[in-house]
């Protein structure tokens, strides 16, 4: 009648007399049920809740009813969130592996006090070898408490691992720099150099450049969660003295006029045996140039 149409519109609105909202054909509930509403209830001051007959319905399945479609909140006790930390490690804690402590301290709000309060645990992070900066470790069930009854959230540890001044990370492999002397890298010879598994000889080839790289495989860092490792890379820096004595002098003259008398001389190439190594050490200079050089600054 038009009296129980106006009490449905006073009511609920347009969707109380729309006849595609269920109303009319479900004696004035969308629900089903015939036994409509019977008032409202704000006992736990969290969510309206209404009567329909003798059942509760909760404010979100009205408007969903009432709109379509809509978030539903979910039913039951509701597990706790997750929580998010970063934690700095060592370059050698990193590619060996290690443990960590860590203090954990977050907020939850009670929800019978409806206050905040906080939480404090430790927990221990197992750290795998090979991690690289950045990567994150998931302990489940580790974050913030849920509902009675219900799961922990998740704790997500990032890991940011510390720079290191002997060692330089690509992937699984690593860089160092090596210094070597000018004889060194014109003979060849070899030197030390400190691995992650501790000190190996290396052999320096003849007549290295400037440049010069050379690998010790299996040297570098185990790859995560594999026995693989990979590579140290090794950088020859020539270490070219910025003072001689004169006797170092008269040696490298000597050492040109004899290089001189096959047509080769420092800013040549050596013989084929050795290599060129003054060439792009000392530029293109000849003895000769340098000492004209010389003359004019003492002029």
């Amino acid at each position: 009648s038009d009296v129980e149409q106006r009490q449905l519109y006073d009511q609920f609105g347009h969707a109380g007399v729309d006849p595609n909202s269920g109303f009319q054909q479900q004696g004035g509930s969308p629900f089903g049920g015939g036994g409509g509403f019977g008032g409202f209830d704000f006992g736990d001051g969290q969510s309206f809740k209404f009567q329909n007959g003798g059942e509760e319905i909760d404010a979100e399945d009205i408007f969903s009813a009432f709109f379509g479609g809509g978030r539903r909140r979910p039913r039951g006790p509701q597990p706790g969130a997750d929580l998010q930390m970063h934690v700095n490690v060592s370059f050698k804690d990193a590619v060996f592996g290690c443990s960590k402590d860590l203090h954990l301290q977050y907020q939850i709000r009670n929800k019978k006090t409806r206050k905040a309060e906080v939480k404090e645990r430790d927990v221990t992070v197992d750290i795998p070898a090979g991690i690289e900066s950045t990567m994150n470790i998931r302990l489940a069930g580790q974050g913030a408490e849920g509902d009675p009854g219900a799961e922990r959230g998740n704790l997500l540890v990032q890991i940011i691992v510390d720079d290191d001044d002997y060692y330089v990370r690509d992937g699984s492999d690593v860089h160092t720099e090596i210094p070597i002397s000018v004889s060194q890298a014109i003979l060849g010879g070899t030197v030390d150099v400190e691995t992650l598994t501790g000190e190996v000889e290396m052999k320096i080839p003849k007549g290295c450049q400037v440049n010069t790289k050379l690998m010790l495989r299996g040297k570098g860092i185990q790859r995560l969660h594999s026995n693989n490792k990979g590579n140290q890379v090794v950088h020859l820096k020539i270490d070219i003295p910025k003072s001689i004595t004169a006797r170092q002098e008269e040696l490298l003259r000597e050492f040109d006029e004899e290089t001189k008398k096959s047509g080769k001389g420092i800013s040549g190439k050596l013989s084929e045996a050795v290599g060129s190594a003054f060439s792009n050490l000392f530029g293109g200079n000849s003895s000769k140039d340098v000492d004209d050089e010389n003359k004019k600054q003492s002029a």
